[in-house]
């Protein structure tokens, strides 16, 4: 099943045949049934597309994502076909204005600190030798977390730079705990975004994007206003809701996948068409896995839209959210 493309190879072609969607690359031709699609992510200029494509995925509610070279994407594409949108995005500005974000902010840091402390577990399984280090550092994001759950935050006048301080302390002793286990690429020494030189944040990066489409699709799906957040600063062109939802899965879905791929990316100065075509495969995998949810298993990509449903519920006061967290 295809749920998802992302294309990264310059001169792809992208067009309708019955109903498939199809992709030209050095002369093959690869069909998608459309029935089975969600989404559609161009990660690379000259891939060229027709308009036909654009009527076919509005039609389906495939959305349609573009990337720039700095691999954020910068376009969505989606139809009109969207139910009680006016309504779901009332609740959202309503409440994002509200001192009730400051409660749903710690919880989704709480749950991106919690992600990133089993991410670091996870691995301890697989080097031991490495034991001391992630156990300390697992000890340390706890300290933070008792004090994010002990708070009263809407107590606190400038809640946002308290929580966003102690986000940083966490993801500070996170990526210094990498560096030190050596379990990211020897030329990584810290987390770097949109300047990055090194492949190992050349390919967080990468992936990022890729999660990206998932929580922006979700968010779309939900009805909901994807520059509207609630943590994240408000600004043009900066899609803060998408953003505010990443936090809770960066570390399981991108991180850990980054970190499996340490051999491959030794010694690489680039992200080559190889590299790239592996990040996607994984992290569309990853999303394809089944998870514990509410006493069940189901795919990853299936809890994100349900969480994403309860932050619409959340946001009209029918329910208070809470984090998903992935067990190690």
């Amino acid at each position: 099943m295809h749920a998802h493309i992302t294309l990264t190879e310059y001169g792809q072609f992208i067009g309708i045949k019955s109903e498939c969607l199809t992709v030209k690359e050095n002369g093959t031709v690869k069909e998608y049934p459309l029935n089975r699609l969600k989404s559609i992510q161009i990660a690379k200029q000259g891939i060229s597309f027709s308009s036909d494509v654009i009527i076919a995925c509005a039609n389906r509610g495939i959305k349609f994502f573009l990337s720039d070279f700095k691999n954020e994407i910068i376009s969505c594409l989606s139809g009109t076909q969207q139910h009680a949108v006016v309504r779901v995005r009332q609740k959202q500005f309503t409440f994002v204005n509200s001192p009730s974000t400051a409660i749903l902010s710690a919880i989704v840091i709480e749950g991106k600190i919690k992600n990133q402390r089993a991410t670091l577990l996870y691995f301890k399984k697989y080097h031991q030798d490495k034991a001391a280090i992630i156990e300390k550092t697992a000890e340390q994001l706890k300290t933070i977390l008792r004090q994010i759950k002990t708070k009263d935050w809407q107590k606190y006048d400038r809640w946002r730079d308290i929580l966003l301080g102690l986000e940083g302390q966490a993801a500070a002793q996170y990526w210094q705990c990498l560096v030190e286990t050596n379990l990211m690429p020897d030329d990584f020494k810290g987390r770097v975004g949109r300047q990055a030189q090194d492949i190992g944040n050349r390919s967080l990066n990468y992936g990022y994007a890729i999660l990206t489409s998932y929580v922006w699709n979700a968010l779309i799906n939900a009805g909901l206003e994807p520059y509207a957040g609630f943590f994240h600063v408000q600004r043009a062109g900066k899609p803060s809701l998408v953003l505010d939802m990443m936090e809770e899965y960066r570390a399981w879905a991108v991180d850990r996948n980054i970190i499996k791929h340490r051999g491959v990316l030794r010694d690489k100065n680039e992200l080559t068409p190889i590299i790239k075509k592996q990040i996607i495969t994984d992290i569309h995998k990853t999303f394809s896995t089944k998870y514990h949810y509410h006493k069940r298993k189901i795919r990853l990509e299936s809890i994100l839209q349900r969480q994403i449903y309860h932050l619409a519920g959340t946001f009209a006061g029918d329910r208070k959210y809470k984090s998903y967290w992935f067990r190690w």
